[in-house]
């Protein structure tokens, strides 16, 4: 009987994660410690012998590892929580696709625009 090979975790995720690790400086073993998973678990995932982690583990890495919330999730492919939440509102998809035919200059107005409304009416949050 064959043996089935794990499918390895998309490219972009590895790379992120492997390029976090070593600017960080952290061991596996430390990564693996902190979000409760084995040194051997790690080695497996940055050697692309593993596939994606939970949604849990993920937003685990990305505290430990001081990445961006949702960064690892869009290398992944995923959607974070957060951006689960909002994308199941209906005005979601009329939002983005006002936005695609804005020049790069005036999406980052838009942005930014967007975070001083959201720190405006939530001015508590990070």
């Amino acid at each position: 009987m064959a043996t089935q090979q794990p499918t390895a975790a998309p490219e972009p995720f590895v790379r992120l994660l492997r390029e976090t690790i070593r600017e960080r400086g952290l061991s596996l073993r430390e990564i693996g410690r902190r979000i409760g998973a084995s040194t051997a678990y790690m080695s497996r995932l940055v050697q692309k012998q593993r596939g994606l982690p939970t949604d849990k583990t993920i937003t685990k890495m990305e505290k430990v590892l001081n990445i961006e919330p949702g960064r690892l999730f869009d290398a992944a492919g995923r959607h974070d929580a957060i951006a689960a939440k909002v994308f199941k509102n209906d005005k979601t998809r009329q939002l983005i696709r006002s936005l695609e035919p804005l020049t790069d200059e005036q999406f980052d107005n838009v942005v930014k625009k967007a975070l001083e409304m959201a720190k405006k009416y939530h001015p508590d949050e990070p």
